[in-house]
């Protein structure tokens, strides 16, 4: 009897913690987490955007073309599955709640975010036998956007995960740099030079000529991302919670580049 009860004590504590739209459980065993809800709360963003200096920065001209199905569902209608997946660095991306501001420049289009991260993991983790099918292809993405710090600089695992969803979905790509890490805009003309021990543009180069193989579309984030911190007249920690990470208003400028990125003249 006292293990019968044990057992009705864990599956009720089991049952509030999947109710909670604030907790993400582990994806499986290996750390990850799988989910769709915000963490953060809509009230919480809008007094984060209230207090940024104004986001306006230039964005390739020719965005989008890359990606014509999900553009045709923002305007059309439906719904649209968008998977992120990456790392602390994405989290932060996808936790800025940049999908509900494009969601209302496009309010025929149901956006449905789904966030697979794993703390500092790149493509070298998510390439291992069964990472794709869990992190990815189960969540039926429509788009997945590839982004953050911890792929090591490794383009070649990005490309061997980009095959292993190709072979298995009609799905679209986008892949972005990371914007932030340790890399410091405010360090001197050469900031994007010294970045990575001067790996940064070359892994930019590298993951631009791997969009261009795959059709995928590519924003250096890390470029536009300090574009806008040496405009914005305010320290670097403003934007940051530690070193690495951005707080919430540095989030909400990841948002409004996201929104404006999607939202081409309007």
């Amino acid at each position: 009897m006292r293990g019968v009860t044990g057992l009705r004590q864990f599956l009720a504590v089991l049952g509030l913690f999947l109710a909670s739209p604030l907790v993400s459980l582990p994806a499986e065993e290996d750390g990850g987490y799988i989910f769709e809800h915000n963490e953060r709360k809509p009230e919480e963003m809008a007094a984060a955007r209230a207090r940024i200096p104004p986001v306006n920065v230039e964005l390739p001209p020719d965005r989008l073309k890359r990606l014509p199905e999900t553009m045709k569902r923002l305007r059309e209608g439906g719904t649209l599955r968008i998977v992120m997946l990456g790392d602390s660095i994405i989290n932060d991306t996808a936790r800025s709640c940049w999908h509900e501001l494009v969601a209302r420049h496009y309010p025929k289009c149901r956006i449905v975010r789904v966030v697979s991260v794993r703390g500092g993991t790149g493509c070298w983790f998510y390439k291992q036998p069964g990472k794709i099918e869990r992190y990815v292809l189960n969540q039926r993405p429509d788009l997945v956007i590839i982004g953050g710090i911890s792929h090591n600089y490794d383009v070649e695992s990005i490309r061997e995960c980009l095959k292993q969803i190709r072979a298995a979905s009609k799905c679209e790509f986008f892949l972005m740099t990371g914007p932030f890490g340790a890399a410091d805009p405010l360090s001197g003309e050469d900031w994007r030079q010294r970045a990575g021990g001067g790996k940064d543009e070359k892994y930019a180069a590298e993951l631009k000529a791997l969009a261009d193989e795959f059709g995928a579309e590519f924003l250096d984030m890390q470029l536009v991302w300090g574009q806008y911190i040496r405009g914005a007249k305010k320290p670097l920690d403003f934007f940051k919670r530690d070193p690495v990470h951005a707080n919430a208003e540095g989030e909400a400028v990841l948002a409004r580049i996201l929104e404006q990125y999607f939202t081409p003249g309007r």
